[in-house]
């Protein structure tokens, strides 16, 4: 005979501290492993490219209201959003454009290349509360991923059951601004199978406001298995709904625009996944998976005021996505001195694009359509041996055909040594980066170019990491030099779009985490860039060369703790229809949050822009003002056991 208990109560604690049922505390320490960057296991210490990892530990004792606002705090990253809800929100990583950047959720690419942002990924439609942990790596990554990853990657990964017998989770939030969540998540596991489902609903503004508005409606699940024998796998499937209202970027805002109408945009993003491993790295290990990423969006794009610039019509537009990726690797491991991985991938892109408005000023519609189809066959290979002496060499390069362009070679080279005294790591890296030209910027009527070539990266970088105790203090400090040349640029001689211009950013990124006592932790970081835009570029917009961000973690008790976040962004470049090119001034933030444990129960009180700080990212939009939200969060966990 079996019997159930009540409640696991360790359990519960574990879920209330992570946010999800039975999860473990991710540590950003030597011993994580990361899987951006590399197919090889390896730790964020261990590995010679500059990888962040944001853990649930961290994402639930901040309490973001989006993805956007922790994102905001990472090193070498800018994060804008037009308005305070419904805008299309923006990654720009050590200065590149907001599309050199490749944005994966659970290994599925997201990019999407029939847009107008040039395959940019609107963030904002990530649901928070679905999220284990996310981790970003700055700098050129085509030698694992090929296309998009130009300038860097961010990889989200949704949260999974580890537990055994059943878990679950639920919460519900309020705030200032309209702001509603509710979501709740469920989890079975055994030794040899692992399930889980998660659903959310949020509301950010309303139609009524100036400030915009966002619904997303989510929901997920995957299912692990692991038989035995060396044989693992997992299916997992996402859908996210995206619904939003809010003034076109380049209108002026709410401040400014003439037109008070609202862009309204429908989104529908779908994304499937299957794995598959079998075998003993230390013989021979073969895994392969297959993903498939479906996009559909319907906007209704209100009319732009020609300005001191140009008016843009009203015009509504359809554009259709998707992407399939199938990858096959082997791996295997020589001892404990190396270690290599050779695969080959198959990518199909197929997206179409309507636009329906008058664009020439004819006094009537006009119908604009393109449709393309494109394949890419990779072959890669990555190896990494341990020279003695704490030194580790990395090796990688991948061969992309992308169809319709000449074929693209990405190396990357990396070296890791671990000096005598034991607390100092020097690593040295470097590796190049392209990005196929957008099906928009190929196919669009009025100005896609077919003979458009592949932008492309370099990246030279040196960091330096020094671990002053035991208990996770240490100071990071890289230095390094990218490259971006080929940039697809809008001619406005010819009309058309064109390849030109070479962006030079050289950079300093110091970093600190201290543990100041032992209920206390700090952490710094720092950006400090210089933009060279050479070769006929216009000035670039949204690309602040000083940045900062700070927070401190006061553990109250076992069950209490507070937050205060500090976010600092430069001066930078704007422009708008109302006022052309125009400088914005630097700005602070200052977001603080508290937390407290009761049982199976968690209350959070957060204050985001704690000081009101009044500031546009977007000429013409204001950000958010202060806001107070609160949120309720509850778990449970049980299994059977022998009576």
């Amino acid at each position: 005979m079996q019997t159930r208990p009540p409640l696991a109560w360790p359990c519960v604690a574990a879920a209330l501290l992570t946010g999800g049922p039975g999860l473990a505390l991710a540590q950003t320490d030597a011993a994580t492993v990361v899987v951006t960057g590399t197919r090889l296991p390896a730790s964020a210490t261990g590995l010679a490219q500059n990888v962040t990892v944001i853990d649930q530990r961290e994402i639930q004792q901040a309490n973001p209201a989006r993805i956007e606002d922790i994102l905001a705090r990472v090193t070498g990253a800018y994060v804008d959003s037009a308005g305070q809800a419904g805008g299309f929100a923006s990654l720009y990583m050590r200065g590149a454009e907001n599309s050199h950047l490749l944005i994966l959720l659970d290994g599925v690419k997201l990019n999407d290349p029939t847009t107008t942002r040039g395959s940019a990924y609107d963030l904002s439609s990530i649901d928070i509360n679905q999220i284990d942990r996310i981790e970003v790596l700055r700098g050129p990554a085509s030698a694992v991923y090929g296309g998009e990853a130009l300038a860097g990657v961010v990889h989200i990964i949704t949260k999974r059951a580890t537990q055994q017998g059943l878990a679950g989770s639920g919460y519900v939030a309020a705030g200032g601004d309209h702001h509603r969540r509710i979501g709740a998540s469920v989890g079975f596991g055994q030794p040899n199978l692992q399930a889980q489902l998660t659903a959310g609903s949020s509301q950010d503004g309303s139609s009524d406001s100036d400030g915009g508005k966002l619904r997303l409606d989510s929901v997920s699940g995957s299912l692990r298995f692991m038989p035995g024998a060396g044989l693992d796998g997992e299916v997992f499937a996402s859908h996210v709904q995206r619904k939003s209202e809010a003034f076109p970027d380049d209108s002026g805002g709410a401040r400014l625009a003439v037109n008070r109408a609202k862009t309204l945009r429908d989104s529908t993003d779908q994304a499937f996944g299957a794995k598959l491993g079998w075998g003993d790295p230390r013989v021979v290990r073969v895994a392969g998976s297959v993903s498939v990423f479906d996009r559909e969006e319907h906007a209704d794009n209100a009319f732009v005021d020609g300005g001191v610039r140009f008016p843009v019509p009203p015009f509504v537009s359809d554009t259709n996505m998707q992407r399939t990726n199938a990858v096959v690797t082997a791996t295997h491991e020589y001892g404990e001195r190396a270690s290599i991985v050779a695969g080959v991938e198959h990518q199909i892109e197929d997206g179409d694009l309507t636009s329906v408005g008058d664009f020439f000023g004819a006094g009537s519609p006009q119908t604009l359509t393109f449709a393309l189809k494109r394949k890419t066959d990779s072959i890669f290979a990555e190896g990494r041996i341990k020279l003695g002496g704490g030194v580790a060499l990395q090796i990688g390069a991948r061969h992309d055909k992308v169809e319709g362009i000449p074929a693209v070679n990405t190396p990357h080279l990396g070296a890791v040594w671990d000096l005598p005294n034991g607390a100092t790591t020097l690593k040295a890296s470097y590796g190049k980066g392209f990005k196929p030209p957008s099906f928009f910027a190929l196919g669009f009527p009025i100005g896609g170019n077919p003979d458009l070539r592949p932008e492309r990266s370099k990246n030279g970088e040196i960091t330096a990491v020094h671990r002053l105790d035991n208990a996770g203090t240490s100071v990071q400090v890289s230095v390094f030099k990218i490259e971006y040349k080929d940039l697809v640029d809008f001619d406005g001689t010819t009309f058309t779009n064109i390849n030109r211009g070479t962006i030079v950013v050289k950079g300093v990124e110091p970093e600190l985490k201290w543990r100041v006592v032992d209920r206390v932790r700090l952490q710094l970081g720092a950006t400090l860039l210089n933009i060279d835009v050479r070769d006929g570029l216009q000035p670039l917009r949204n690309r602040p060369e000083t940045k900062a961000a700070a927070s401190v973690v006061y553990d109250i008790s076992a069950r209490e703790s507070v937050f205060i976040g500090l976010n600092h962004t430069g001066k930078y470049l704007d422009r708008s229809n109302p006022t052309g090119d125009i400088d914005m001034p630097a700005y602070s933030v200052v977001d603080a949050g508290w937390g407290m444990s009761y049982g199976a129960f968690r209350v959070k009180v957060s204050i985001d822009n704690l000081l009101d700080k009044h500031y546009e990212q977007f000429v013409g939009f204001p950000a958010q003002g202060r806001r107070l939200r609160a949120e309720l969060r509850g778990s449970f966990c049980s299994s059977r056991r022998a009576a």
